[in-house]
């Protein structure tokens, strides 16, 4: 007896898995060039500029390797967040801007110590009014 159902069956197990090895041996690049119309417009215009790309695609595969699932913005927020500094070192040309402290040299003034811009007048009066 003919099964209609055991044709169509076999036909999707044997594309199942030729499906399934395609959707594992595309890259990151191939996968943003497929979906680079669904894109917002502000970001495929910024992916024109090569260097831009570049960096795109490089930041797509680290989330890759880390295991971040691209359906999920919640999860490539979260990993952005963690990352934040490692990827604006990299963007600065990897330096990361170092905070210094304010040291002053020179003895502290006070309030009732006569105002050292000269004017013969009290700190707390003249320079130090607003502070």
């Amino acid at each position: 007896m003919w099964n209609p159902f055991k044709k169509k069956d076999e036909t999707e197990a044997a594309s199942a898995p030729a499906q399934a090895k395609s959707d594992k041996k595309e890259s990151i690049e191939e996968r943003i060039e497929r979906e680079l119309d669904s894109l917002p417009d502000m970001i495929k215009g910024k992916l024109k500029d090569p260097a831009i790309k570049k960096r795109f695609i490089d930041i797509a595969k680290r989330m890759e390797k880390d295991g971040v699932d691209f359906k999920s913005i919640r999860q490539m927020k979260k990993w952005m967040k963690a990352h934040e500094a490692e990827l604006k070192a990299e963007a600065n040309g990897g330096t990361v801007a170092k905070v210094e402290t304010v040291v002053h040299e020179g003895p502290k003034i006070g309030r009732n110590d006569p105002c050292p811009c000269g004017s013969g007048k009290k700190y707390k009066k003249c320079c130090g009014a607003g502070k």
